[in-house]
């Protein structure tokens, strides 16, 4: 019956092997840690256990492909962490003109109610002239003034609107 190897004893074994394939190789197809490990008749995950770092570098001096894997993790991880950063700038550009339009918004309603509230008080002004029986003239805005008064009249005399104390109204309203 055959003795099991001990741990030290199995990683010479393994490294015996891979000397010998590692000799016979001449690129990097030809030895592989699948070839390795059935040579020596074990998994290759027990391979990469007991000498995967001799392997590696065995692997490393021979022609073909110089990409071990932890360098090609090493650069998809450096890809990663700055794809996350434009990711994360995007993210926050987004952020800063959603409040910034918002901002906008909020200013344009309230420029808007102020000129309602501006509409609302003149029309219930001109009703209250209405209904005290005067005549109220609103000249048709033109393109040239950027101003415009209500002309009223009242028993044959033309009042322009806030002769009465009060100041005529200068706004353009749109």
């Amino acid at each position: 019956m055959k003795q099991r190897l001990s741990a030290q004893e199995r990683r010479e074994q393994l490294l015996q092997i891979m000397q010998s394939l590692h000799q016979q190789a001449e690129n990097q197809a030809e030895f592989t840690a699948e070839k390795v490990a059935d040579e020596a008749r074990i998994s290759t995950v027990l391979l990469y256990r007991y000498v995967g770092p001799e392997f590696k570098a065995l692997r490393d001096h021979l022609p073909g492909s110089h990409r071990p894997k932890d360098k090609v993790i090493r650069t998809l991880w450096h890809e990663n962490t700055e794809l996350h950063r434009q990711l994360r700038e995007a993210q926050e550009k987004l952020r800063t003109t959603a409040v910034e339009e918002l901002d906008e918004a909020i200013l344009l309603i309230e420029r808007l109610e102020e000129e309602n509230l501006q509409l609302r008080a003149e029309n219930k002004l001109l009703r209250k002239r209405l209904e005290e029986g005067g005549r109220v003239f609103v000249p048709l805005p033109s393109s040239r003034t950027s101003s415009h008064s209500l002309v009223m009249l009242n028993s044959g005399k033309e009042q322009t609107e806030g002769q009465e104390g009060q100041e005529p109204s200068k706004e353009h309203h749109s």
